[in-house]
């Protein structure tokens, strides 16, 4: 679901977008856009519905038209596309998949800038600083936070939690909510990610001004810092 004021738009099972008027309460479009379920979708300040499918398909819509503009494909037709995130900015359509690519498109031209597998498994989540046109970060089921170069799709660096630390000397609890400060490791390229314990896979995650919050299967959202040294 993707929501701008007053339309909110929701992603269904059957491949159609429904479009509610939260004013009216009522559904005020119904755009078919897959064969397969919708299983992401964005919607833009300028009318514009981007979703991806179950069947790997990525679809445009322009709601103010009411008409599918164009669907595009993945090079893996086998891949569900499970993300995607646009860049207003730079009209550019960053999507994340099953398979563990990410691919980039010029929505001006339609056509594919990169694709590149930038992780073994897949990916659940991308986002990028509003307005930011150099980098993107990535997360999924391996835990591994990764930042990727938008113009190029290379993996600038990877990122996960510390392991084998105590955490009870940094652990705290306010009004039942626990806290734990933990430090964030820079992976170096040939570290093998599979063989480190203690990964919760990252299911969500929005990017800010020099910080990072991340959603996990273990009951913690996590909040990672960049540029301090606390």
């Amino acid at each position: 679901m993707s929501y701008v004021d007053p339309q909110a738009v929701v992603g269904c099972e059957d491949g159609k977008v429904r479009v509610f008027d939260m004013y009216s309460r009522q559904i005020s479009q119904l755009i078919k856009m897959h064969h397969g379920a919708v299983s992401c979708l964005s919607f833009s300040d300028e009318q514009l519905i981007v979703t991806g499918s179950s069947l790997g398909s990525i679809s445009i819509s322009d709601l103010s038209s009411d008409q599918r503009v164009v669907t595009l494909r993945t090079a893996n037709y086998l891949a569900s596309i499970k993300t995607l995130c646009l860049n207003p900015r730079s009209n550019l359509l960053f999507t994340g998949s099953s398979t563990g690519h990410a691919s980039c498109w010029d929505l001006r031209t339609l056509r594919k800038v990169w694709e590149t597998r930038v992780s073994p498994n897949v990916i659940y989540s991308m986002h990028h600083l509003r307005n930011d046109k150099s980098t993107l970060v990535v997360g999924g089921i391996d835990g591994v936070v990764r930042i990727v170069d938008q113009d190029s799709g290379e993996v600038l660096s990877r990122w996960m939690l510390e392991q084998n630390v105590n955490t009870s000397l940094n652990r705290s609890t306010v009004n039942s909510v626990v806290f734990e400060k933990k430090k964030a490791t820079k992976l170096s390229e040939d570290v093998r990610i599979d063989l480190m314990p203690n990964r919760p896979p990252i299911f969500c995650l929005g990017v800010g001004m020099q910080k990072l919050v991340t959603a996990h299967n273990d009951r913690f959202i996590r909040v990672w810092k960049f540029g301090s040294n606390k």
